[in-house]
């Protein structure tokens, strides 16, 4: 907290803020499993405010897969992340090493290094050099594998890592990574093709990604070397600040929420003022989507909030290799289908085939993960009732889908989201235990409620 007063526009402050409350209503949250073997963890989190110095290895070029343009023989990554002295010591290093020409100088995570690379280097089993640590200093974002680099805290890197966090391991495989390029391209054609999309639903931009080659088939890659830059607008107005949606969400322990106080949110009047028009952005960009047969991942750690002097304006979006998208309606809405590649061996859960599995998607993580947990937080913090968001939800995807619409698609949305008597129900700690082996997806499955918002009046 001490941090966020030094600098309360500060993406990084925020993201350590959402630690407070990690992933809202999973109960394992804060369970990270580093593994059993000894080594260092302590300021690898966000609440640290601790850097983490990343280390390099050399991968020859031909065993490298990529979704970038930029050739592996120019450095693109240690040029984009590192400054020029940081880039001179690793020339030194590289052609100490002999590992200059033909090779590819990637980044990992220190961890990932010492508990899941170092020894497959020494034996050859991973065809690298290594290059050594302590050069380019970023820090940890909510998710871990997420880091803000030092000098550029518009540029993120994501990289592989086999922690265990929310029953998944946090590898990037390299399908994710083909696959989050493409959803990228697909939304940008939904913001070319809705006026209202293009202003309110920004995107970072990851199409740039590298990921060691170890098999002939793009499926079978595990990611457990590999990486992605996340870059971050630069043409945001004057003024204007991200604030991720997560954060909303996260109390103190004296029960005050900073992200709404910073809001200019005095009173529960005020914050429930707030709420809805978070709420209203949210909810329009995901049934716009859905209007095109996309649904994104819009629960509070994907979504960030670009904030102005009027306060929320527009959202931004990261993580795409989650996008839903059902084939069906993009091919009414007259937009590319993405060639995902897909897993055939495990749940498929990127390509449906209703429109109520998009809206599935929407409920769970938009509705019931995101804003739900924005409503509870401001109950508590101004001694209000949650109830009063329920109503602002209603209120507000009523005024979206009026009764009597036209729109198919529209009539599908109001019947699910208002008038359908249950509601899908991300169950999570059965499919936990039930599971064999950790994956490098959370472990859920769908069960059913009650609507929330009948009975609620419009």
């Amino acid at each position: 907290m001490d941090r966020l007063a030094a600098a309360p526009r500060s993406l990084l402050a925020w993201e350590a803020v959402c630690c407070l409350r990690d992933r809202p209503f999973h109960p394992l949250a804060r369970a990270k499993a580093w593994g059993d073997e000894p080594g260092p963890r302590a300021g690898f989190d966000a609440e640290s405010g601790q850097p983490v110095w990343l280390h390099w290895i050399a991968v020859p070029a031909h065993r490298v897969r990529t979704g970038s343009t930029m050739e592996a023989f120019a450095q693109p990554l240690a040029r984009s992340l590192l400054q020029p002295e940081g880039l001179n010591h690793l020339t030194a290093r590289a052609e100490a090493a002999g590992a200059q020409r033909g090779y590819l100088w990637m980044p990992m995570h220190p961890w990932q290094w010492q508990q899941q690379a170092q020894a497959a280097c020494d034996t050859g089993e991973v065809p690298c050099i290594d290059l050594g640590g302590g050069i380019g200093a970023a820090y940890p974002t909510a998710s871990l594998r997420s880091l803000v680099m030092h000098a550029q805290p518009d540029l993120h890197l994501k990289l592989s890592l086999g922690v265990q966090a929310l029953g998944a391991r946090r590898t990037l495989p390299a399908r994710y990574l083909h696959n989050g390029a493409l959803a990228q391209r697909c939304l940008t054609q939904l913001q070319d093709r809705d006026p209202w999309l293009g202003q309110h639903l920004l995107l970072c931009d990851e199409r740039d990604w590298w990921g060691l080659r170890q098999h002939d088939s793009l499926i079978r890659e595990a990611g457990d070397i590999a990486c992605v830059l996340r870059r971050y607008p630069c043409d945001l107005a004057p003024g204007t600040w991200l604030l991720p949606m997560a954060a909303c969400a996260a109390l103190t322990a004296g029960d005050d929420l900073p992200a709404l106080r910073r809001l200019s949110c005095t009173d529960a009047d005020e914050a429930w003022a707030a709420f809805r028009r978070i709420a209203a952005l949210l909810l329009e960009a995901g049934l716009r989507c859905f209007a095109s047969g996309v649904m994104p991942e819009l629960h509070g750690q994907n979504v960030v909030l670009v904030v102005g002097e009027e306060g929320p304006q527009a959202l931004l979006l990261r993580d795409h290799d989650t996008l839903r998208i059902c084939p069906s309606l993009l091919a009414e809405a007259g937009v590319d289908v993405p060639a995902y590649a897909v897993d055939t061996s495990t749940p498929n859960s990127l390509m449906l085939d209703a429109p109520g599995q998009l809206l599935a998607y929407f409920q769970t993580l938009a509705i019931e993960v995101n804003l739900y947990a924005i409503a509870a937080a401001i109950a508590v913090a101004f001694d209000s009732d949650e109830a009063v968001g329920w109503w602002i939800l209603r209120d507000e995807i009523a005024r979206l889908l009026p009764a009597g619409t036209g729109s198919r698609l529209a009539a599908t949305a109001r019947a699910a989201l208002l008038d359908a008597p249950e509601w899908p129900f991300k169950q999570l700690l059965a499919p936990l235990l039930a599971r064999e082996t950790a994956s490098t997806g959370m472990p859920s499955a769908l069960g059913s409620m009650r609507n929330p918002l009948r009975g609620v009046p419009s």
